[in-house]
């Protein structure tokens, strides 16, 4: 995060069009030290969401990917699409990657191009770009934790964690299938002592022997409490609880609430109270549900997301997987109240700090200020009043739809 620590003097006069990431920090650093930020700050950040920030595709992100490495001399800006669709169909040919995990009659020059223009793509489609373009096992890690803004590599995965030995061996998709099959044959083993150490990074899958010794660990159903998926479980209702009792206080300090004599507790903050606080600014409909989120200006900025009750309900339910965005969401409700009394900057370094330890327990990259969201929330906590901010916005963007 050394691009956003604002005591760094680094200059960026030379920042190249295919750099996402100093770009971002660039304009995040000129947006928050405008003349106007302070007085006029929810209107600030919101201008600049709407109408200045450059929405990064997962295309984007793979064109930037092959430039670099095909080292390409033009500048990014004019090498054309087919440049780049020709660089991956001959780079899929020579690998002898299909151009699918699964049946298509679809022709590959057409799914090439698909990718290179996609907002998103699958979590397949990346581990399939890379056999196909030879990608690094921390190549992939980039591209689903930074790209798909999805977690690492899922060790408790059989597919995954063969994909990833591929990658670390440099062996090609056709191998990866081999192993798949020989998964499918394998006879389970749940007593392998150092399976838990593969969570912890202390352990090396560097043969094929403790490859599948490892993976009849896994095919025997032994539930490791230090996965990712179960972390960012544990995570999730760790800040759900510290929000709930931040709740909790805020009705007890409500003057009808000391009249009643009612104690507020955590136990008494529901799912709904949590969205009635985190997503006060979000317009509800008749029937009392947010409004939905297409009717936000920015629907496209967000991905899509917003924490409502029953995104929490699903997620305590185990229907939706914990996301990056829970987490950072929760963490910012959080910050921007036990912080709120707190220089901004002061405020701001806190959360990076908290954030960035939750989002490794979790097995997820850190803070993207290329991702419009979490720089939006970056942007609120550099503010005055960072939750009322962060309201403000989510109405202008609704009010904002209707007047277009």
């Amino acid at each position: 995060m050394q691009d956003l620590d604002f005591e760094q003097t680094v200059a960026f006069d030379s920042v190249k069009d295919f750099e996402f990431t100093r770009k971002a920090a660039q304009r995040f650093r000129q947006v928050v030290s405008l003349d106007g930020f302070e007085e006029e700050d929810a209107d600030v950040i919101f201008h600049y969401l709407y109408k200045e920030m450059e929405l990064v595709s997962f295309g984007d992100h793979l064109k930037r990917y092959i430039y670099e490495r095909a080292g390409l001399e033009e500048p990014f800006g004019e090498v054309t699409q087919d440049i780049y669709r020709d660089i991956v169909v001959e780079s899929f040919h020579e690998t002898s990657t299909p151009k699918s995990m699964n049946p298509t009659s679809t022709k590959l020059t057409s799914l090439v191009n698909n990718w290179l223009t996609q907002a998103s793509v699958k979590r397949e489609t990346v581990f399939l770009l890379g056999f196909g373009l030879r990608m690094t096992a921390d190549d992939v890690s980039d591209f689903l934790t930074r790209v798909l803004r999805e977690q690492d590599y899922d060790f408790h995965n059989p597919e995954e964690v063969i994909y990833w030995y591929c990658y670390v061996k440099h062996l090609g998709y056709h191998k990866a299938e081999e192993y798949k099959k020989r998964y499918s044959e394998l006879e389970p083993d749940g007593s392998y002592t150092e399976a838990a150490k593969v969570y912890t990074g202390a352990l090396c899958l560097d043969t094929e022997d403790k490859l599948f010794q490892y993976l009849a660990y896994l095919k025997a159903g032994t539930d490791d409490p230090m996965s990712e998926k179960s972390m960012a479980f544990r995570e999730f209702v760790r800040l759900l609880t510290e929000a709930k009792k931040i709740i909790a206080d805020m009705y007890q300090g409500d003057e009808e609430e000391k009249d009643r004599g009612k104690i507020w507790t955590v136990d008494d903050i529901t799912d709904s109270d949590v969205e009635k606080v985190i997503c006060s600014g979000i317009p509800v409909n008749k029937m009392g549900n947010l409004r939905k989120m297409s009717a936000s200006i920015l629907a496209k900025h967000f991905s899509q997301k917003r924490f409502s009750r029953q995104r929490i309900n699903s997620i305590l339910n185990h229907k939706f997987p914990v996301e990056r965005f829970d987490l950072i969401t929760l963490e910012f409700f959080i910050v921007s109240q036990e912080k709120q009394d707190e220089d901004p900057y002061v405020r701001y370094r806190y959360f990076l700090d908290e954030i960035q330890e939750v989002l490794h327990k979790c097995g997820m990259s850190e803070i993207y200020i290329v991702n419009p969201y979490e720089c939006f929330l970056l942007m609120c906590l550099l503010t005055d009043c960072p939750l009322a901010v962060f309201a403000d916005i989510w109405e202008m963007s609704y009010e904002e739809q209707e007047n277009v």
